[in-house]
Formats: C-alpha cells, structure tokens, sequence
C-alpha cells in the first residue's frame, strides 16, 4: 500500500523555531523535544501515513500557517550514491563532468537537467587512541639515580614508555552535490580541478567551490539549492546551515528533489 508524506512546500523552508509548534502540538512533546524535530525536520512534517491520514495533516499545518503538500513514497525515493568528479568542461550549453587520473570525460549532461545543488560543511569529531612515547621526567630519573647511590642497588633510571592516549580528532566534511536526471556527481574542493573557472579561478578550495557553485546556478537558474548553498552563497558562517551530520543532509535533498520534480 502506498504510503504518504506531508512536506513543506516552500524550498526556502521555515525557520526551526516556526516548526517547534507544530511537532509538540503533533507528537505531545515537551518544548525542548519539539525544538530537536524541528532542527531534524528538513521539510518533513509527518510521514508514513495514508493518503486520508496525510491529507488531514496538510490542513492541520495550513492552520498553524504551514504551507504544505502530500506525496507518496515514489516521489520520495532514496537518493542515488555519489559520483565523484575531479573536473569539468564546457561545451556550450552542456557540461561534461571529468573522473578519475588521469581524468576522463564522462557524457555530457545538459545544464537545464540539473535539480538541485547541495553544499554542505560538517564538523565530524572522533576519537582516537595514539601510542605515543614517554620519557620519563626529570624529577622520576633524579629519585632512581639517589636510591642507586644510597643503597648500591641499580633501579630504572626511567626511559622511555609507550603510553596510549586518546585524544579527539576533527575534520571538515566539504562537498557539493549536483543532482540531475537520476544522476549525483560529488564536487570535493581538494580532489577537484577548477581550470574550468578560467580567469575567474583563485586561490583556495573554499572560494573556488563559491565560484563553481555560482557558476552552475547561473548555468541552472532552474535548479533549487540548499539552505548549506544560501548559507554558503551568502557568505554567512557555515555553522548557521544547521547540520549536524551527514544525514540532515541526505534527508533535505529527498525532499528537495521532490519538490523539484
């Protein structure tokens, strides 16, 4: 049976603190409860439902100032996985993606196909444990050296010891995603050549990306982006797009692509 979900249909979406409401009036929770919904919504209001079921909720979130639209699963589907590219050319009003080293041109795909372009920066920390070596202090090597010459007996003068330590590791998740015709080409700045910004290519991954990703909207003026690009476009801090991890951002691009079909 097909199930139904209630999306948000405007692409530039609402402001968390405008779902809060809806999500602890919905699923009795309490305000801070509702306020993480909110932040994990991406433009989902209820889903799983039947179409009765979904077409009440839409009223529901048109009462509370909502604009939304149901959608069955099809339009829903998972996203396809991601093709890395290293470069692109242009031919025109086409573009040519290019992978692989040496890379090699893939077939071209025209500008007006493209959907959606997806920019996101994620902070993702993990731990890790390093054996390190540790020389023994000053005072340790001293306290050997006097109870060596007081009793005659040789103890460690203290060296070295392996010791393992856990410590926190960052790093920067960057991409951007053109989704178009069933199709998912991942940009990454540092594998990525942007000779194809000509005289407008500059020095750095970050303001390189900014160009690419200007220049495949002006290419695409149909496609929609993501809150990551608006952020990312409107040379606001990155932090502010609001992902937590990987998953916000697979979530808001089904229901972006959605809306852009």
């Amino acid at each position: 049976m097909t199930r139904w979900h209630v999306v948000l249909s405007d692409p530039a979406g609402v402001a968390p603190g405008a779902l809060a409401p809806w999500f602890a009036a919905r699923k009795a929770l309490a305000p801070i409860d509702a306020q993480r919904a909110a932040r994990h919504a991406w433009g989902f209001l209820a889903e799983n439902l039947t179409e009765s079921e979904a077409q009440a909720a839409r009223a529901d979130a048109a009462a509370m100032g909502l604009p939304a639209v149901c959608l069955p699963d099809e339009r829903l589907r998972l996203l396809p996985d991601p093709s890395p590219v290293s470069g692109l050319q242009k031919d025109g009003p086409a573009l040519r993606w290019t992978s692989g080293a040496p890379p090699a041109p893939l077939s071209a795909v025209d500008a007006a196909s493209i959907r959606l372009l997806s920019f996101a920066s994620i902070r993702h920390d993990a731990l890790v444990t390093k054996v390190v070596k540790e020389q023994a202090s000053g005072a340790r090597r001293l306290a050997g050296l006097g109870i060596m010459l007081t009793t005659g007996i040789p103890v460690g003068m203290g060296g070295t010891t392996d010791v393992a330590r856990t410590v926190t590791s960052t790093e920067w998740i960057v991409f951007l995603d053109v989704f178009g015709e069933g199709n998912r080409w991942r940009v990454t700045p540092e594998r990525f050549d942007f000779s194809s910004l000509g005289a407008e290519k500059g020095v750095g991954g970050p303001a390189n990306t900014r160009r690419l990703l200007e220049a495949l909207r002006a290419a695409a003026p149909g496609a929609l982006i993501n809150r990551g690009a608006r952020t990312f476009l409107a040379g606001q801090p990155l932090s502010g797009a609001g992902y937590d991890d990987l998953d916000d951002v697979e979530k808001e691009s089904r229901w972006l692509l959605a809306l852009a079909k």
